[in-house]
Formats: C-alpha cells, sequence, structure tokens
C-alpha cells in the first residue's frame, strides 16, 4: 500500500512538472535564423604589406569568403554556429577529397539570471571600438577565440569577463603536463575584463583590463604574462564627438623579454558637417624602445588583437607587433572624409602620415623618424540591404627611414600602390518563429 502511495506521489509530481515545462514552452518565444554570406575579393598588389622591389612584378589574385550562419534562440538560451569555407581561386585541385571547412564561431549562450549571461565556445570578441578586440573581418578568415564570457547588462552599462585557456590534444589526448606549443603565435591563457558606463547622455566611459600568458618556447613550464590596462572617454555635442583613449602595458613580452613603460594614446575629434559629410581628425601614438634596444627591455606598445587595418592605412604595413615597426613604435596621425554622395553609395578618403616613437640608429646615425605618407580611397556601393561593393585604391609614399624600419635592402619600386574590389552578398534566408 505504501509502494502505491509513493508511485501516486511520484506520477503526480511527473505531471505537475510537465505541465510546468509546457506552460513555460508556451510562455517561451523560440526562433530560428538562416543567413548566408559569400565575399569574394580581386587585389592587385603592388606594395601591399611591403615594399615593392624595382625588380619584381605586381601580384593579382581572388579570394574569397563562403558563411553559413544559424542561430537557434528562446527565452533563456541561444545556440549559434558560424561556418566557414576560405580559399583562393585555384589554389587547391578542384577534384580533391581534402576539406577545407571551419568554424568561425561555435557557442552556447543560457540565461544564469535576467540580466547576467554566459557563452561558452568559439566566439568573436568585440569590445568599444575595436582597437585592442575586434573581429577582423577585412581577414577573410576573421578572428575568433575559445572561452567562456560571462557578460552582465543593465540600461547604463555593462560588463564582461572573459576566461580562455589554450591546449593542444596531440596524437592523443593529453593525461598530463600541459605543453601548448601549436607552431603558431597564440596565447595559452587570456583573462580580460570590459565595463562600459553611460554616464550621461553625452558622456561614455569604457575601461579595458587584459591578461595574456604565452608558453615559454624552450620550457614548457614557464609562461610570460603581459598585462594590458586602460580606457576611452568619449564626449558627444551635437554635431561633434571627442575621444581620447589610453593604455598601459606592462610584465613580460611573449618571448620572455621585460615589458616597461609601454603605452598607447589616441586623442580624436569629428564633426558631422551635414548629413552626408564627416571629418575626422586624430592620432594613435604606439610608445616604442630606442634602437638597438638597450638591457633587453622593452617599451613597444602591442594593440593586442584588435583591428589594424581600418586605424593604421588599409595597406596594413603596421599590423604585426612590435616587428611591423621594429621596435621603435608609432606615432600615426591621419584625416579621414566621408562624403554621402548618393542614398546607395559612399566615398571615404584617408589620409595616414606614419612617423618613428623613438630614435632608431643605424649605421651609428639616428635616422629621420618621418616614414612616410598614406592615401587611401575607398568607394562603397550598397544597392540593397544584403549587398554590398566595395572598390578600394591605396598608395604609400616611403621614406628611407620606412626602408631602414621595414628592412628592405634593396631598390624601391617609385610607386607603391595596391586596390581591391570586393562583393559581400548576406541575405537572410529564414527568420522563423517556432
Amino acid at each position: 500500500m505504501k509502494k502505491l502511495t509513493y508511485l501516486t506521489i511520484l506520477f503526480a509530481f511527473i505531471n505537475v512538472v510537465a505541465l510546468l515545462s509546457q506552460s513555460t514552452e508556451t510562455k517561451s518565444e523560440k526562433s530560428f535564423k538562416l543567413d548566408l554570406e559569400f565575399r569574394p575579393r580581386s587585389e592587385y598588389r603592388h606594395g601591399y604589406r611591403v615594399l615593392m622591389p624595382d625588380t619584381s612584378t605586381a601580384a593579382f589574385f581572388t579570394d574569397q569568403r563562403a558563411r553559413v550562419n544559424l542561430e537557434y534562440k528562446n527565452s533563456d538560451f541561444i545556440f549559434y554556429a558560424s561556418v566557414q569555407e576560405i580559399r583562393t581561386w585555384g589554389e587547391t585541385d578542384p577534384r580533391s577529397t581534402g576539406g577545407t571547412l571551419q568554424a568561425f564561431e561555435a557557442y552556447v549562450e543560457p540565461n544564469i539570471f535576467e540580466d547576467l549571461k554566459i557563452r561558452i565556445g568559439r566566439q568573436k570578441i568585440i569590445y568599444d571600438n575595436e582597437r585592442l578586440f575586434a573581429q577582423n573581418d577585412w581577414r577573410q578568415n576573421g578572428g575568433s577565440h575559445d572561452a567562456v564570457r560571462l557578460m552582465y547588462y543593465k540600461s547604463n552599462y555593462s560588463t564582461d569577463f572573459i576566461a580562455a585557456y589554450n591546449q593542444e590534444r596531440g596524437a592523443n589526448e593529453r593525461f598530463f603536463e600541459t605543453d601548448f606549443s601549436p607552431g603558431f603565435n597564440n596565447y595559452k591563457l587570456l583573462l580580460t575584463h570590459f565595463f562600459n558606463w553611460k554616464i550621461s547622455d553625452n558622456f561614455t566611459l569604457t575601461t579595458i583590463n587584459a591578461l595574456d600568458g604565452f608558453q615559454d618556447t624552450a620550457d614548457f613550464h614557464l609562461s610570460h604574462f603581459r598585462y594590458t590596462n586602460g580606457g576611452r572617454l568619449e564626449y558627444f555635442l551635437d554635431d561633434w564627438y571627442f575621444t581620447v583613449a589610453a593604455y598601459l602595458q606592462h610584465g613580460e613580452t611573449t618571448l620572455g623579454g621585460k615589458l616597461e613603460n609601454a603605452y598607447y594614446i589616441q586623442p580624436e575629434i569629428k564633426w558631422k558637417v551635414n548629413k552626408d559629410i564627416n571629418f575626422k581628425l586624430g592620432a594613435e601614438v604606439l610608445s616604442g624602445t630606442d634602437v638597438p634596444v638597450k638591457n633587453g627591455v622593452s617599451s613597444a606598445f602591442d594593440p593586442l588583437y584588435g583591428v589594424n587595418h581600418r586605424f593604421l592605412g588599409f595597406m596594413d604595413y603596421f599590423i604585426r607587433f612590435p616587428g611591423d615597426y621594429n621596435e621603435a613604435g608609432l606615432v600615426a596621425p591621419y584625416f579621414f572624409t566621408d562624403f554621402k554622395i548618393h542614398r546607395t553609395l559612399n566615398l571615404r578618403v584617408d589620409a595616414h602620415v606614419f612617423l618613428s616613437h623613438s630614435d632608431f640608429t643605424y649605421k651609428n646615425e639616428i635616422i629621420d623618424k618621418y616614414l612616410g605618407f598614406e592615401n587611401d580611397i575607398l568607394l562603397v556601393y550598397k544597392p540593397n540591404d544584403y549587398t554590398t561593393l566595395q572598390v578600394g585604391y591605396c598608395y604609400m609614399l616611403p621614406t628611407k627611414s620606412m626602408e631602414i624600419i621595414k628592412k628592405a635592402n634593396f631598390e624601391l619600386s617609385p610607386w607603391q600602390d595596391w586596390a581591391f574590389i570586393m562583393v559581400t552578398f548576406k541575405p537572410n534566408i529564414l527568420n522563423m518563429k517556432l
């Protein structure tokens, strides 16, 4: 009799739970989205990334990115996946059976509380103006991280905390030790805190504090930790926008050298002349070290995992740090102009001046700090909400100092330039309630 009573209570409990879950499911809004992206890009390279010798001819090629993005969402859970295939035309045998698909993003995001979410898996990390953490969308493969991310949102502020620990599986699963030497440069440990506070209608404050650790190349028991601390203040006033960012970097370099007094400063002013014309004037200062470096101590700032293509010129002469400026740092004033020619057509013209931040000694003489001038011209055409056509032309006027910094021990081509044409199709195929 007691067994029957217990069974009756158990079945009643199961029925109540089932009814409650059905009620919750009824109230919970479920949705499923499917987006596609196809982005081919043809490039003419005659001085892109590296200075062009006068004995070489230009490069020309076409590459492409294809992505499938899907998202399942209900009131307290999200599953997101983005699968991509990257190729240069003609690079692989079309008869090959080798696969080239990769996961750009793949994560789940359950709600812990109403304002607190956790995101687990491969994901883009985009913070603030993307100077330190970005998706780096210009690169066909983009940029993502395998991480756990806590996100807390309120009406006037938000905060994130990220933790990532990278490891190799090897031929078999590991049972001891944590050797991480994948053959490419990547952190072993990343801890980051992000905070954004809308102080008022005019002021916004953002802070980023990050620690990234790199395994020693010789002793896998040893790691080198780098610390980056700082933030950005924004002020909005009618048609004017003012901002200044400042970051300090210290600890150790990725190879274990001492890093101290490295800093980054970026002041910027933007003026919206009218609804069709914008002007932007600013500068980036990335500290460097007098070369030759004394006592093995570096003061060269590294902007972590941010986008450089947008800030330091489309020709990408400075995207790897501190190697691309040879430890000497960089001072880079810029002036951007944006014209809306038509509701579907925009013209952007960017001017960049590059100077070495610190003294660089070559053959017992300190070289001139002026490195060169870059001009970027970009035409953007958007005939509809899923198609974007971009046509760009850029040229660089390097100086002898740029040749020395870039270790270009050859006669340069008299004109360094680069051009591209890229079209992006991003249609939404499915957006349905379940």
